[in-house]
């Protein structure tokens, strides 16, 4: 039977018992091979084309994969009057600060979040939040590269706290930008193009002031309204990186940090892979390009350990 040849009906049973929490995946998947009279890896191959369980525990691996989102307040300037004119350094009396930091590990349904104090100072948060960051195997953010990472690591400078600068990091943004000519790139636009949810609309520089300027009471109610902001990015930027991996490449091995061999898939650690292609190097050296029945996520390994593992 091909996936194709599911009916309605048939695809309705297929999300019933395989959404059933109840069951672990294992005895989900041999009750359905059973009754489509498949084999499990095929079970696999068609929960991954109607997208069922990319939130299950299957997800949860050795690896600790932090995705997390960080909102800063406005540099505060003096200068002598309006128009256009270069500011320095010397003219700010105000550095920016981070006002709410919001994060999930990959799989978890809880998203936490840490803000700085009543006095607007975010050394206590920096603290906490650092715990988690540096004990992260791989950071995944949108535009983090450039903006996140750097603004944690520059927090943690200022106030003297530890931050593991080693710690691998995946830009969705940047990696969208290197495999996809899409019309924007704004996290608002790439989830809409991928359906997933949306990110959530606020009101503006508007949130800011009030958070930053406003009465102890517009402080209370717009920052509430910050974090409900902060976290909404988390959850929208975990979807877009589950739907957008199989093509983005990997930068940790997580099948190796689970005791594998290389030859297991490096981004979710199964070993239901197989051959995708052979091809080779501008000099001759064959490569073999390997895919997860799993997570679908494609990857390379060298002849010698696709040759080791296939005699």
């Amino acid at each position: 039977m091909k996936f194709k040849d599911l009916t309605d009906a048939d695809q309705a049973i297929f999300i019933k018992i395989y959404n059933n929490s109840e069951r672990s995946q294992d005895s989900k998947q041999k009750s359905l091979a059973s009754l489509f009279d498949v084999n499990q890896r095929t079970i696999r191959k068609w929960a991954n084309r109607m997208e069922l369980g990319l939130m299950e525990e299957n997800i949860v691996n050795p690896a600790k994969i932090l995705i997390y989102d960080i909102e800063t307040s406005r540099a505060t300037f003096k200068r002598f009057w309006t128009g256009k004119q270069y500011i320095g350094h010397y003219d700010m009396i105000e550095e920016p600060k981070i006002i709410s930091i919001a994060w999930k590990w990959l799989g978890s349904d809880e998203v936490e979040f840490l803000t700085w104090d009543k006095e607007h100072d975010d050394k206590k948060m920096i603290v906490k939040f650092l715990e988690v960051y540096n004990d992260a195997d791989l950071v995944i953010g949108q535009n983090n590269d450039r903006f996140d990472n750097r603004w944690v690591n520059a927090v943690g400078l200022r106030h003297d706290v530890h931050v593991n600068v080693y710690v691998k990091s995946f830009d969705i943004q940047k990696q969208a930008k290197r495999l996809f000519r899409l019309p924007s790139y704004s996290m608002a636009y790439v989830a809409k193009f991928l359906g997933v949810t949306l990110k959530q609309s606020h009101e503006g520089i508007l949130m800011w002031k009030m958070v930053e300027d406003g009465t102890l009471s517009q402080q209370q109610e717009y920052l509430g309204k910050m974090i409900e902001y902060n976290i909404g990015d988390v959850i929208t930027t975990e979807e877009m990186y589950l739907k957008m991996r199989k093509y983005m490449g990997h930068k940790i091995h997580v099948g190796v940090l689970d005791g594998k061999s290389k030859y297991s898939c490096p981004n979710c650690g199964s070993e239901n892979i197989d051959l995708y292609k052979t091809t080779t190097t501008g000099v001759g050296t064959i490569q073999r390009v390997m895919i997860c029945d799993d997570c679908r996520v494609q990857f390379k390994v060298s002849n010698t350990e696709y040759l080791k593992n296939n005699q």
